[in-house]
């Protein structure tokens, strides 16, 4: 999905009066003809043609909302209560790779993968998460067959480890934790109502706070909550992220509400 289509399914989530189900029923007149002055006509077939979008007909018009596949993507891409919220068997997933310099490129491509599965780096070629590793196996797999090279392993530890030391080596939280700060720093800069006009305001306050909440769940591995470290911050910046995107929802419907 390109970036501009993303922003986009963003900006429909905060333009609810139900943060979770956002409509346009607010608008007054009808919506396609709104949107079709704005240019957004063609990009919501797109979007509904790919489900992200979905719409019904009532006594007023058509209502437009987002699916849950589009929520999802509009709120990050992740279901952080849901990640939350599940359990922990109590063993550790593992990766162990050892390669050569000559095969820098795939190492580095290896340590990609395992970023991006939000694995932690026990040591540099010691990788670990805490859930079923299926699907990250058969991709790391294809890169790299040969089991000397790499094997992936289930543990739990025996030698006094604690496992909140485990979760800080692995994770850096205070990176996290760093990352939390600035969005909500920038939450706190949401455009003022008092202004005439709002909105390049608030479409550049949009920009900038998507930006900084896809950087805060690039870096958590949003582990389960019984391994979350003290004073992390993630839980407590979702809350006050879900209350002002209804703050923003608002603000948008009453700027749309002027055009």
């Amino acid at each position: 999905m390109k970036p501009k289509t993303e922003l986009f399914l963003y900006q429909c989530l905060w333009l609810a009066d139900v943060m979770c189900r956002p409509t346009w029923q607010s608008l007054s007149g009808s919506f396609e003809e709104w949107s079709y002055r704005r240019g957004f006509l063609r990009q919501i077939q797109t979007l509904e043609a790919q489900e992200w979008i979905e719409s019904r007909d009532v006594d007023t018009g058509r209502v437009y909302r987002l699916t849950d596949k589009g929520l999802l993507k509009a709120l990050g891409g992740r279901n952080l209560e849901e990640r939350w919220n599940r359990g922990w068997d109590g063993k550790w997933r593992i990766v162990v790779f050892d390669l050569p310099e000559k095969k820098r490129v795939l190492r580095n491509e290896l340590r990609r993968q395992l970023r991006r599965a939000h694995f932690g780096c026990l040591q540099g070629s010691v990788w670990i998460g805490p859930d079923s590793m299926e699907e990250i196996c058969r991709g790391l797999r294809s890169l790299c067959p040969d089991c000397s090279v790499m094997t992936f392993l289930e543990a739990t530890t025996c030698g006094g480890e604690k496992t909140s030391d485990v979760v800080e080596s692995a994770w850096d939280f205070a990176k996290i934790n760093r990352l939390y700060r600035s969005h909500g720093e920038h939450l706190g800069k949401f455009p003022s109502r008092k202004r005439r006009d709002s909105r390049p305001e608030l479409l550049e306050w949009a920009s900038q706070e998507k930006a900084l909440w896809q950087a805060c769940m690039v870096a958590d591995p949003l582990l389960p909550r019984e391994l979350l470290p003290g004073g992390y911050l993630g839980e407590q910046a979702w809350k006050e992220r879900l209350v002002v995107l209804r703050r923003a929802g608002k603000l948008a419907q009453a700027e749309l509400a002027k055009l």
